[in-house]
């Protein structure tokens, strides 16, 4: 197994246990926020939250004229996300994986 491999498995493991507990509190978990776009007063940000199975992302306009609004969103499975994120970014990755840390050490 190459340490790629291991690290997404690792990851898919965490996300996993944090959905048990999201399941039993009811309460999903913020994985990462990133401003994509500000001009002046408007915006976008996108959110990926852990529910009880699934990681959704949504990307949110706000500010301006425009009232706040979700603008999509993709809904991942926990082996999606894994490898998705895992491609996307580096930094991305390694802040996921540092919240699923802080997030199940809060709950032990």
């Amino acid at each position: 197994m190459s340490f790629e491999n291991c690290l997404i498995n690792n990851f898919k493991e965490k996300l996993f246990d944090l959905s048990r507990n999201v399941a039993e509190t009811g309460k999903p978990v913020v994985l990462y926020t990133t401003l994509l776009d500000e001009v002046c007063d408007y915006g976008e940000q996108e959110l990926a939250i852990v529910n009880e199975d699934f990681v959704v992302i949504q990307v949110i306009t706000f500010g301006g004229y425009v009232p706040i609004a979700v603008q999509h969103q993709r809904v991942f499975t926990f082996d999606e996300f894994a490898e998705w994120i895992f491609e996307r970014s580096d930094y991305l990755f390694i802040q996921c994986f540092n919240t699923l840390d802080d997030a199940l050490v809060s709950i032990h």
